[in-house]
């Protein structure tokens, strides 16, 4: 793989001061955990916020729409379909599960500016069954198909299962000799319906630099290194307003919509729940990469326009030495925050029984060391703990109620009114589950909070036993 190449932030005509109150601005937020920034095909700046680190593939959520696009655009080029085609005439063994005569009417074209015909994601339709392709087509459809913008992730599943049954191979895997591999990319998993096909609209995880990777390639119309990568007329169209989607309520969610890429103030982009962000600001010939959990993922946007964007400049700028230093101090300081409180006290070690409930989590032994604490969980699949550091990030293994386990930071504090507080975050993506540990509640001793849990399943209140 080839590295990227590197530069100082004045030598691409970007202000380190200005690039300092982005990074600033964007630590204030809860939580960034990483960007990586290219002007002129070169890393102005990167970071990782600690426990966050580079090499760790991330829930991209619906930024894997684009990679979704990409895919469909490919196999047009090769004559596998046309994105005017009607989508029945991929499943011809369907038909008789079609319920609303508009759904024969649906095309490629109408499920990639997502104008399905439905009056909301169709998500619903599929969740909990067996078979997303018949749930889809037999779903009813409430307009006509290509006469209105709604958001619909379940129209990416079926794109997704479209280029399944045109090529015989999952997005993924049809993506690695034509776009991952070229690019640099080792992506990561991609998750999958019950039948095995990638979701499409989501469930893909990649690398920051990955992510920055794919956008320069965005950036440069589909060449890479010299090589076509993608077609470049599907692109151009791909990313120019396709729908109309003036009626969202957030500006830069105002801007149009291609085929599976959103129209920024800015450029075009792909996005995903809670900040995921491939961005490609053609003006400033930049391309950036951000992965958070963030409730308000917009905040993102409106940071990087007003802090960044008026300190760039066309030509390079003066090297400004203090200023590159003071910003890369900043930078190797900024990390998640710990959670306030006292750090000294301890309490017996304790364990909490509980009533039955539907994630079948029995029981919770909470204990202590010398410099953390330990919740462990007594689950259908054995044991499982958090570990969570006093003043500090300690790392754990965990499932509970999520479809897959995943590795997590947590850290502990305690707090004014006797509890013991533990933050933890995942580290492949945006959940962030906060417990708290009120020892003499008698009915729900263990409280858990769950942030940014998109497509997440809920954890049920543990009542004590």
């Amino acid at each position: 793989m080839q590295s990227l190449i590197y530069a100082t932030p004045e030598s691409l005509g970007i202000s380190s001061k200005a690039l300092l109150n982005m990074m600033k601005r964007l630590g204030s937020l809860e939580y960034v955990n990483s960007i990586m920034l290219l002007r002129h095909g070169r890393v102005a700046l990167e970071k990782w916020y600690a426990p966050y680190e580079r090499n760790q593939p991330h829930q991209i959520f619906s930024v894997s729409k684009t990679f979704t696009s990409c895919a469909v655009g490919l196999a047009q080029s090769e004559g596998r379909l046309r994105i005017t085609d009607k989508l029945i005439s991929f499943f011809p063994e369907y038909d008789d599960c079609i319920t609303d005569p508009k759904m024969r009417d649906v095309t490629l074209r109408d499920l990639l500016t997502m104008r399905s015909g439905h009056a909301e994601c169709a998500n619903k339709y599929l969740f909990g069954t067996a078979d997303y392709v018949r749930s889809f087509l037999a779903s009813p459809l409430e307009m006509a198909p290509g006469s209105f913008f709604v958001y619909n992730s379940a129209a990416s599943y079926m794109l997704a299962a479209v280029v399944r049954k045109v090529t015989g191979e999952n997005v993924r895997e049809y993506l690695m000799p034509r776009l991952f591999e070229p690019l640099g990319i080792t992506p990561g998993p991609w998750e999958c319906c019950p039948q095995g096909t990638n979701l499409g609209g989501w469930g893909l995880y990649l690398t920051t630099e990955s992510i920055a990777r794919f956008a320069q390639l965005l950036l440069q119309n589909g060449v890479w290194e010299g090589k076509a990568l993608l077609p470049a007329d599907y692109l151009a169209e791909a990313s120019r307003e396709q729908a109309d989607t003036s009626h969202c309520e957030i500006a830069d969610w105002q801007q149009g919509y291609g085929y599976h890429f959103w129209r920024s103030t800015h450029g075009f982009r792909g996005d995903g729940a809670s900040g995921q962000y491939a961005l490609v600001i053609g003006e400033w010939d930049m391309a950036v990469a951000v992965t958070s959990c963030l409730p308000e993922m917009e905040r993102v946007l409106e940071v990087i326009w007003a802090e960044l964007l008026p300190g760039i400049s066309d030509g390079p700028l003066p090297e400004d030495p203090a200023a590159q230093q003071e910003l890369q101090d900043f930078l190797a300081q900024a990390a998640l925050p710990v959670i306030a409180g006292d750090l000294e006290k301890r309490h017996a070690n304790v364990r909490f029984e509980f009533q039955p409930n539907e994630a079948g989590i029995r029981a919770c032994e909470v204990a202590f060391s010398a410099t953390d604490c330990t919740l462990t969980f007594q689950t259908p699949r054995g044991t499982e703990q958090i570990r969570a550091g006093f003043g500090h990030y300690e790392t754990s293994l965990v499932q509970l109620a999520d479809q897959y386990p995943h590795w997590a930071a947590a850290c502990a504090a305690w707090q004014s009114d006797g509890s013991l507080r533990i933050s933890s975050c995942i580290l492949d993506g945006i959940y962030r589950d906060i417990w708290t540990i009120c020892f003499d509640d008698p009915d729900e001793p263990v409280k858990h909070e769950g942030l940014c849990g998109c497509f997440r399943p809920l954890i049920p209140a543990l009542k004590k036993a």
